[in-house]
């Protein structure tokens, strides 16, 4: 009953708790999902994270979307891993959710559209729409990476219909402009 959406998100959110954790990964982020849902994150530059939550609330409250969940917002500090979306950066990632068998889609679109305002970068586990051309300028070592892919895996053994649109298009690989790699990669 999507007309009830806003009353019943009101209700849950009194039972969850703010929660403020510092540990490894697999130790705070493994739990049991008993609900189905279809689920958009992206990482945003840490420091951008307030004009977000504010758009996305109001594309919420102007396009009406009937969202039963939580936006979920956790803070990665940035690292040096060439297709990590925290890549040189510290990152705030936004994830949005729609319970499965609802229309997601709609809602997806306007809020990756915020994302893309905000030189946000997909998570690679999770639905977005951004193809090679748009990543490429959004990784600085995007072509380094493809270069080593395809000297290391040149069959493209690893590669599934999804990593082979994105990793090993037809189109040359740019010669990069990026700093060499400390490990000669």
């Amino acid at each position: 009953m999507p007309a009830l959406s806003a009353t019943v998100s009101r209700i849950s959110a009194l039972g969850v708790a703010s929660v403020d954790e510092i540990d490894y990964p697999h130790r705070i982020f493994a739990t049991p999902r008993l609900v189905r849902f279809v689920e958009m994150e992206y990482s945003i530059p840490a420091d951008q994270l307030r004009p977000v939550l504010e758009e996305i609330r109001a594309c919420i409250e102007e396009q009406r979307f009937k969202v039963h969940f939580p936006v979920e917002c956790r803070f990665v500090k940035g690292d040096d891993i060439w297709l990590s979306p925290a890549y040189g950066r510290d990152s705030a990632y936004v994830a949005v959710h729609m319970y499965k068998g609802m229309e997601y889609k709609p809602y997806f679109r306007h809020v990756e559209a915020i994302f893309r305002r905000y030189e946000g970068r997909p998570h690679w586990g999770k639905i977005h729409t951004r193809r090679a051309e748009e990543l490429a300028t959004l990784y600085p070592r995007w072509h380094d990476f493809r270069r080593l892919r395809a000297q290391l895996d040149p069959q493209g053994v690893f590669l599934n219909p999804y990593l082979r649109e994105l990793f090993a298009a037809d189109e040359p690989i740019p010669v990069s402009a990026s700093q060499p790699d400390p490990d000669g990669l």
